[in-house]
């Protein structure tokens, strides 16, 4: 494996900068996509899915229900 040079601090930073550089490019457009993919268009469910779940048979909406009724954890 070939191992990268030794630099001088002042070229490690400007090095260091320069990646930041991208990984903020890169943060930025997979953040882009992720708003876009939360965009995109619902598609109804229409089969009963049904669970076995730890507290016995549980169906798809079952957690949805749960999470917006009254006393909800």
């Amino acid at each position: 494996m070939n191992m990268p040079p030794v630099v001088s601090p002042q070229e490690w930073e400007s090095a260091r900068e320069e990646l930041l550089v991208k990984e903020k490019e890169l943060t930025r457009a997979r953040d882009a996509l992720a708003a876009e993919r939360r965009r995109m268009p619902r598609m109804a469910v229409e089969k009963d899915y049904r669970f076995e779940g730890p507290d016995g048979p549980a169906s798809l909406l079952d957690p949805v229900l749960r999470s917006v009724s009254p006393g909800a954890n």
